[in-house]
């Protein structure tokens, strides 16, 4: 890399005379450490002095005569022919007395400069040049003269100014002596300003030929006027070239540059040799150097694209099956490939927030091959993950659950402070495709930024609240539940919820299923907490909270988590699994989203109705304890909860234990079954009298005797909810 960003820029001098200008440039260049060579000298008409010059110094030089058949575009052709053999990078005119057809300004636009005797846009123009120009200045009396040295644009002597200085115009100022002035002053700023050009083009690294395709045109206007000033030719395509064009940026259609017409409705436009040719060509390799000058294939050494928007389509409502598939990019990814792939020669960049490091790092010389492979690894990502969402819909569309080989997307949201424990290093990724309510869709109204574990606690608080229908309320710690309540009024549903283990739900979690209003915020402020998550918090509700500064606030902007049931479609609802690391792989499976009514009733006492309503509520509790699972409930209240216990009926003693109520008459769920009839003597000597579970042990007809000899009611719900 070292020796491409030392080289030295390649000049071509365009002259029609003596060729003053040029000796200025032969002088400074005989110094090793000027930045520029004069590889080439082009001329309009043979046997001028200039040509001796050339001679002498031993360099190339064409004479092309203009030929006005067309308009001149056959010299220009042929002018252009010379150049790209020269692998010529800025062009000097230098006394050229003729005016540039457009094809050879576009083909080198940004990189043909001039040197005018006056300070333009005075004596500019038609008709200026040479003793014109300074017999006018006189005529007209001026106190000052100058010189002007500016970039070629199709108009005359109208290109953006590089440079000028002024001369004093004595009283007794002849033609040839302003001349002689304005010469002295031309080769000492020609010489410096092809110098500082020169160093532009080491700061750019050889980029010479960017290509910028983008879906995404965020930034994109900036980021191309930034190129353009350091002289790098752009190529676009369809809706980014219309907005570079209107930004007045100077950009060649990529139709235009391959000679090949975009057809079948955009499919096809970027998938031609001489775009992935001067993509993937090698520069150090001589083979595929050889080939780019037979075939005529430039190296291109940027390419800017980003994807069309399959992700927003795809989760789009609105759109079809066939909207989808046209949203697949074909050319985009395979540009973003090939220059990944040929990083060390070209520069992929496909996000925007890229842009202004780029131009930076450009200017600054900073182009190493560890700069490159770092963008070629954000651009595999990119198009890796492209290709995921692709495949994901593909699944779905085909019904396939788990496929021969499993990609799968996320896109990260943040980087977390800490993971489970302060050593350990965490991020939070989202699901692409989920679009239901979970903690990624939420709005944080209040407090810090969550942290790993809010994040895993909040999850299971969430997913407990919204299995219930009725205004409950959930407090957690450490992923379980400590206490669960239902109510008419959701504060008295807090207060269920938080007196089941009023000393558990310090520094725990709180979810509700309805809006938190001004009563249960009263009642959420008395205690110290991380996180509270609702559908809503009515103003004075948001007001009361906001003064723990702290605390967390999370919001979904609507009355009730079952209002936004109904919004899940068929693709989110099968895009539900659940990832278990393990050793060497992943675990997948279904989530667990089976609950249910309909319970089979196996004893000879049947619940009562009341008794129904609370074992159901019990069952949905139990789905989210850590198994062995245990849970009891009275009026709608958790009132004893057994946590991750090896033995069942270790974990019925543990509920009943740490009870801060009576729990006789209450009822009880088990999330597996009983495999002994020890648990329901220990339920009967509590005085629970109702007990829903699995079934499905071989000694069920035990346990169910059981029951019926101790006069418990029992409910089979033949669905398992082991939770590890």
């Amino acid at each position: 890399m070292g020796d491409k960003m030392d080289k030295k820029s390649k000049i071509a001098v365009f002259v029609s005379g003596t060729g003053t200008n040029l000796q200025a440039l032969l002088d400074a260049s005989e110094d090793e450490a000027y930045p520029a060579k004069i590889e080439l000298v082009v001329s309009d008409k043979d046997g001028i002095m200039a040509i001796d010059r050339a001679k002498k110094y031993g360099i190339d030089y064409v004479v092309v005569p203009y030929s006005a058949q067309d308009n001149g575009q056959m010299t220009a052709d042929n002018i252009i022919a010379e150049l790209k053999e020269h692998e010529i990078d800025w062009i000097v005119l230098a006394g050229y007395m003729r005016i540039l057809h457009s094809n050879l300004i576009a083909a080198y636009h940004h990189r043909i400069i001039n040197i005018h005797p006056s300070l333009l846009p005075l004596y500019g123009g038609k008709g200026f040049y040479g003793d014109r120009v300074h017999r006018a200045v006189l005529e007209d009396q001026c106190e000052y003269s100058g010189i002007s040295i500016h970039f070629v644009d199709e108009g005359v002597d109208t290109g953006e100014i590089i440079y000028q200085e002024k001369v004093k115009i004595d009283k007794d100022e002849s033609v040839d002596s302003l001349k002689n002035k304005i010469h002295k002053l031309e080769h000492k700023a020609l010489v410096n300003v092809v110098k500082e050009l020169s160093m532009i083009n080491r700061k750019r690294g050889n980029m010479k030929r960017a290509l910028i395709s983008v879906s995404d045109k965020t930034g994109v206007v900036e980021f191309a006027k930034g190129l353009e000033k350091l002289g790098v030719e752009i190529l676009s395509t369809g809706g980014t070239y219309k907005k570079l064009y209107d930004a007045d940026i100077k950009v060649i259609r990529v139709e235009d540059y391959t000679g090949a017409t975009e057809m079948f409705d955009g499919r096809v436009k970027t998938l031609h040799p001489k775009v992935h040719g001067g993509i993937l060509g090698r520069r150090d390799n001589e083979m595929d150097a050889k080939q780019a000058k037979e075939f005529n294939i430039p190296w291109i050494d940027m390419v800017v694209v980003n994807l069309y928007p399959f992700k927003q389509t795809m989760l789009s409502k609105d759109a079809t099956h066939e909207d989808k598939i046209e949203n697949i990019d074909i050319g985009g990814p395979t540009m973003i490939r090939s220059a990944a792939k040929n990083y060390k020669d070209v520069l992929v960049v496909c996000n925007p927030e890229d842009y202004s490091t780029i131009l930076k790092n450009i200017s600054e010389n900073k182009l190493d091959v560890d700069f490159r492979q770092q963008l070629a690894g954000k651009a595999f990502e990119h198009t890796a993950h492209y290709d995921a969402m692709i495949a994901s819909y593909f699944r779905e569309q085909n019904n396939i659950v788990f496929p021969e080989t499993l990609t799968l997307t996320w896109e990260k949201t943040a980087e977390l402070r800490y993971g489970e424990n302060p050593h350990q290093m965490a991020a939070s990724y989202k699901n692409v495709r989920d679009n239901f309510i979970n903690l990624f869709n939420a709005v944080q109204l209040n407090g810090k930024a969550l942290s790993y574990n809010n994040y895993n606690d909040a999850n299971s608080a969430l997913n407990l609240v919204k299995e219930f229908d009725k205004p409950t309320v959930v407090a957690l710690k450490h992923a379980n539940p400590c206490g669960v309540g239902s109510d008419d009024d959701i504060a008295k549903a807090f207060i269920k919820a938080r007196d089941c283990d009023p000393k558990s739900i310090f520094g725990g979690i709180v979810a509700s299923n309805r809006a938190v209003n001004e009563q249960m915020a009263e009642e959420l402020s008395k205690i110290f907490l991380e996180v509270v998550l609702a559908p809503t918090f009515t103003d004075k509700a948001l007001e009361i909270l906001s003064q723990k500064e702290n605390l967390r606030l999370l919001s979904w902007n609507t009355d009730s988590f079952s209002n936004l049931k109904s919004t899940a479609d068929k693709f989110v609802e099968n895009t539900q699994h659940m990832l278990t690391n393990i050793s060497g792989g992943i675990l997948i499976q279904d989530v667990d989203d089976i609950c249910g009514k309909g319970f089979d009733a196996v004893t000879d006492c049947e619940p009562t109705d009341d008794q129904v309503q609370n074992l159901e509520f019990a069952w949905a509790v139990a789905k989210h304890v850590k198994s062995n699972g245990i849970v009891i409930v009275k009026n709608m209240q958790t009132i004893g909860i057994g946590v991750g216990q090896v033995n069942r009926v270790w974990a019925v003693e543990e509920a009943i234990e740490h009870s801060n109520y009576d729990v006789n008459g209450a009822v009880l769920a088990s999330d597996g079954f009983f495999p002994f009839a020890d648990s329901i003597e220990a339920a009967h000597k509590a005085g629970i009298k109702a007990i829903i579970q699995p079934g499905g042990s071989i000694r069920d007809e035990e346990v169910i005797s059981k029951a019926n000899e101790l006069g418990i009611a029992m409910l089979f719900t033949n669905v398992r909810h082991f939770k590890h």
